[in-house]
């Protein structure tokens, strides 16, 4: 193990400290649990505290207190509560070390003042994470300095659309999960659908009053903020780093024709702008034919275990990368902790090449899980509930995976151990040109405030209609690029060139 090294010197600073003995003998101090530090981790949760928490924390600081020197303490904080509650705690003074940052980035922590630089702890104590996130770590910079470690498996993401393997079936229609099909390949299926199915059955599942499906169409660089925030339109893969309004571009405008066009001939529902259930809820009900997605590794046996069919996917957008696609879940250290180097070096450990990122996800063997198979590397294997357990009852297991290098946790039945060889050979094969070339570069809209929260609600306002096809474009989107200028979009594009242009000066 790779923190054995640590223990080493940590014993060997003991011995050096230690006390002699009446015969003039060196006497090994033992190392007391008084004097750990003790670390309090947010634990995002789904709601109700795990029953089995208590244990997992026990079991946790079992291998980690004579390792590093460290109490653990778990605080289960309500996923719909986190931000409000982590900075609420650290604005207060109440102790808390590690901080779960979840699909939000670190710009709304930063302003509140609630994470600390964390350059220096990376060099000297981040090996591990470094070997496991490689350039995912980009995810976590912040105006050039990195304030949270990211959590990702997939170094990359690929986008397009899930069909139903036994539609595709009937249809005669097949697709190489290695090309990449445009609108028309689409149009092509859609078509053939409809043809065979008729009124009532749809060709696109979705909740469009959340969805844009131009991101699953178009490599699209968002700078690690949003849309709405100005992007790079060839996803910062061609060169090209002038930031751009989405939404008035060229490429925009037709697809929200071809949106409108399928809307006319019945590919999309006429209520996909007010219906609130999610796209594998719609496919389980046998009227939609599939939904917009992205591809990679894993997502072909998710989306089957969720829409209650086999889905294949139809690419039309190769494996790529951006700064957003790390940001999902990162581990910050909050500004008022009092051991910074205690507790990077916990976080550090979640990364080595241990079992606690399983520990802290699924709990502890043959009470919450069983173990089926086990891959090459420790951590890695196929599971599933142990006896009498199920989703329902089991005693512990985080359903959001933010713990650790995800490439050695479990993975449940039906998935294989193949999944970690496909997940090892999409990180392994992204050539340069398929990564922007702003990773790293994340967009602080504090300047721009008041007009990034007046462009956002135009967006929400336009941007699911449009995707539904529910108006017609040569009324409703002159509309929409109009009340973007008016909120301020050119504000917003301008700074954020600005930023950018001084980031890439820098590199």
């Amino acid at each position: 193990m790779k923190m054995k090294k640590l223990t080493a010197l940590l014993l060997t600073a003991a011995l050096a400290l230690g006390t002699l003995t009446a015969s003039g003998q060196e006497e090994t101090p033992q190392t007391d649990e008084g004097d750990y530090y003790e670390i309090v981790m947010a634990v995002p949760t789904l709601g109700a505290e795990p029953s089995g928490l208590a244990d997992v924390e026990a079991a946790l600081n079992a291998e980690v207190g004579p390792e590093l020197g460290v109490k653990v303490t778990m605080y289960p904080i309500s996923l719909a509560d986190l931000y409000s509650q982590q900075t609420l705690l650290v604005s207060s003074g109440d102790k808390l070390d590690l901080i779960s940052v979840f699909f939000s980035g670190v710009g709304p922590y930063l302003s509140m003042g609630a994470l600390m630089e964390l350059d220096d702890l990376y060099a000297a104590y981040g090996a591990d994470i470094k070997a496991a996130e490689g350039i995912a770590v980009a995810g976590g910079y912040y105006n050039g300095k990195l304030y949270a470690i990211p959590s990702e498996e997939k170094l990359a993401r690929s986008y397009g659309f899930f069909a139903r393997a036994d539609i595709l079936q009937e249809l005669n229609m097949s697709y190489d999960a290695n090309a990449v099909y445009s609108y028309d390949d689409l149009e092509a299926l859609f078509a053939a659908y409809k043809e065979k199915y008729g009124d009532g059955y749809y060709c696109i599942a979705g909740n469009t009053a959340t969805s844009d499906f131009y991101t699953y169409l178009h490599e699209v660089d968002v700078l690690g903020g949003g849309t709405s925030d100005g992007v790079l339109m060839d996803g910062g893969l061609g060169g090209n780093t002038t930031v751009e309004s989405m939404y008035q571009s060229e490429a925009y405008g037709d697809y929200a024709q071809r949106m409108y066009d399928w809307a006319q001939k019945g590919y999309i529902p006429a209520d996909a702008a007010t219906n609130t259930d999610t796209n594998t809820l719609q496919i389980q009900s046998g009227y939609y034919l599939g939904c917009f997605s992205s591809t990679e590794t894993d997502m072909i046996s998710n989306m089957s275990r969720d829409c209650g069919y086999e889905m294949v996917p139809i690419n039309t957008i190769a494996p790529w990368c951006q700064t957003s696609m790390y940001q999902t879940t990162m581990w910050g250290i909050s500004a008022t902790c009092e051991n910074p180097e205690k507790t990077f070096q916990f976080l550090n450990y979640m990364y080595a090449d241990n079992t606690i990122d399983n520990l802290l996800t699924y709990g502890l063997e043959g009470v919450s899980y069983e173990v089926v198979e086990k891959g090459e590397k420790d951590g890695q294997m196929v599971i599933r509930y142990a006896d009498g357990v199920d989703a329902a009852n089991t005693p512990y297991n985080m359903a959001m995976h933010v713990y650790g290098d995800k490439t050695t946790i479990a993975v449940f039945e039906p998935m294989t151990l193949d999944y970690y060889t496909m997940c090892e050979q999409l990180n392994n094969s992204i050539p340069d040109n398929r990564k922007s070339v702003t990773l790293g570069y994340v967009f602080d809209s504090t300047p721009v405030s008041s007009q990034a929260s007046a462009v956002s609600a135009v967006v929400q306002q336009y941007c699911g209609l449009i995707a539904a096809g529910a108006q017609n474009p040569d009324v409703v989107l002159p509309e929409f690029r109009d009340a973007l200028k008016a909120a301020g979009e050119d504000e917003i594009i301008a700074e954020n060139q600005k930023q950018l242009d001084a980031w890439l000066a820098q590199q």
